[in-house]
């Protein structure tokens, strides 16, 4: 429960569901929530497994608008949606943190709709701290893949009280249990304080990223909280995402175009997203003056016979 706290926010160990990774706890999250034909509303970019779940339980998602502080309350107003999956804190792929007014607001519409909210927080531990939206009707999804090793792959759903019971039948249903071998380490590792250690040693890392980022991308349009380990960078006019990411790749320097993270397709923003946490330092410098300089440069100079 400690790990999970935030922003004065303390879920009760009692409703802590352990799940085999985070992908997993999202998964019994939205089975337990959404019925199968059912309408999740999402950020209109998303995390890319959110799609691939709602397809294998036959769920439609529902684009919602957002800007720069996140999610726009009327959207979900009009979405017509029993239930939300939001990353308010270090959106993936966005990079931002959603400011608490934002938060306030969706607070109060989520609550007068009766909506329930999914709020994923597996980058929380690099942002502020903040509490989760409307705690009595979100259930909370973390992991601990992104504070200690992808290889330790735990994850946590927290769901309110009166949720429990049906997000615990949908993780065992689903065989979506953490196995025994990962549940002694983490908890091995949680109580030992490497998790702690750990954790202090990303964060700085990821500042020190998100300053070699605007340095080097300085003058471009680039989004990004300053503990994020990823940004969104809309590209100048004269380049498509796809174009680019296929000039960059001919670097040997691997972006991701927003149609991969686009709830509609053909409906992506012309953006890439950059991962910064597995580059040694070095190289990840060299990659954004790369970066850099292909985007000041034309299209036309990329054209491949």
């Amino acid at each position: 429960a400690r790990v999970l706290a935030r922003g004065g926010w303390t879920p009760d160990e009692h409703r802590i569901l352990f799940t085999g990774n985070g992908r997993q706890a999202i998964a019994a999250a939205v089975s337990a929530l959404v019925p199968v034909s059912g309408r999740l509303g999402v950020e209109a970019v998303t995390y890319p497994v959110v799609k691939a779940i709602a397809a294998r339980l036959g769920i439609t998602l529902v684009p919602l608008p957002v800007d720069d502080a996140g999610v726009l309350p009327h959207a979900i107003r009009a979405a017509d949606v029993r239930a939300v999956y939001l990353q308010p804190t270090l959106h993936n792929p966005l990079g931002t943190t959603m400011p608490e007014q934002r938060r306030a607001d969706l607070a109060d519409t989520v609550r007068d709709l009766d909506v329930q909210v999914i709020e994923d927080a597996i980058y929380a531990f690099l942002g502020p701290d903040l509490p989760p939206l409307a705690p009595e009707r979100t259930t909370v999804v973390d992991s601990l893949s992104k504070r200690l090793a992808p290889g330790l792959t735990v994850g946590f759903a927290v769901p309110p009280a009166h949720l429990v019971d049906r997000v615990a039948a949908a993780t065992r249903s689903g065989g979506w249990v953490a196995g025994h071998f990962a549940l002694a380490a983490a908890t091995g590792w949680l109580t030992d304080g490497t998790v702690d250690s750990i954790v202090e040693r990303k964060r700085a890392l990821a500042l020190d990223r998100q300053r070699l980022v605007r340095d080097r991308l300085a003058g471009f349009d680039i989004t990004a909280d300053p503990g994020s380990y990823h940004c969104w960078w809309r590209l100048p006019h004269r380049w498509r995402a796809e174009t680019f990411v296929a000039a960059a790749a001919r670097r040997g320097i691997a972006v991701t175009p927003a149609a991969a993270f686009a709830v509609v397709p053909g409906h992506a923003p012309n953006a890439v997203r950059l991962a910064l946490a597995s580059t040694p330092t070095p190289t990840l410098a060299a990659a954004l003056d790369a970066l850099a300089a292909l985007a000041g440069g034309s299209p036309e100079d990329e054209q491949v016979d």
